[in-house]
């Protein structure tokens, strides 16, 4: 299911709350409103390093304000870190 991208800010604000709200209640979320979720959260960008490439060290707060770098968290077998702007846990 592909869904447009709303190019309306106050529309993509209205799916965004209304997903959220749906999770916090416990409801729900239908494959129609998760898709819109998705798309007006990302507005379908997929950006980052490709494969392999090397990023610059960084440190930021995780979800609990513990200061986490770059350094400390690739193992012996790399690191896969995805970064969700709307992230609210």
């Amino acid at each position: 299911m592909a869904y447009d991208v709303p190019k309306d800010l106050a529309e993509k604000a209205a799916i965004m709350r209304e997903f959220g709200r749906r999770r916090a209640a416990g409801e729900p979320v239908s494959d129609e409103l998760y898709a819109k979720h998705v798309n007006a959260t990302n507005d379908r960008y997929a950006t980052g390093p490709e494969s392999g490439q090397h990023i610059p060290d960084f440190a930021l707060p995780d979800q609990y304000g513990v200061l986490r770098s770059l350094t400390n968290l690739v193992g012996p077998n790399g690191l896969l870190l995805v970064f969700h702007r709307s992230a609210h846990w």
